[in-house]
């Protein structure tokens, strides 16, 4: 009986070994549909507020405007600008920088003090 007993034992843990080995093995994908091509980025919903030079800060100018803090600093330092074509005029930034960010910019003019 001692015998028939490890046997048993033995088929059982075989058996056991068995199961999670094939439990373990990859299974076939099972078909699904192709995923759908990649979507561009939502777009903002309303217009994004364009970035007053004469008025924002350096930190503000550089983040709204994707450009590298000095050059954020420069455009602070020249204010105040008539237009925001003064940004070039006044070689504060690069013809390309100039044309990455003019639709981003407005120079408005504060009232006078009376």
């Amino acid at each position: 009986m001692r015998i028939s007993t490890s046997k048993t034992l033995l088929s059982a843990a075989l058996l056991l070994t068995a199961g999670f080995t094939l439990a373990a093995q990859d299974k076939p994908a099972a078909k699904t549909a192709p995923a759908p091509a990649a979507k561009a980025p939502a777009k903002p919903k309303g217009k994004l507020k364009p970035v007053d030079i004469n008025s924002a800060t350096k930190n503000e100018i550089a983040f709204m405007l994707a450009i590298p803090e000095d050059l954020a600093a420069k455009i602070v330092a020249g204010r105040p600008y008539p237009t925001k074509a003064r940004l070039l005029t006044n070689k504060i930034v690069t013809p390309e920088v100039y044309a990455a960010i003019k639709d981003k910019v407005v120079a408005r003019q504060t009232a006078p003090v009376r």
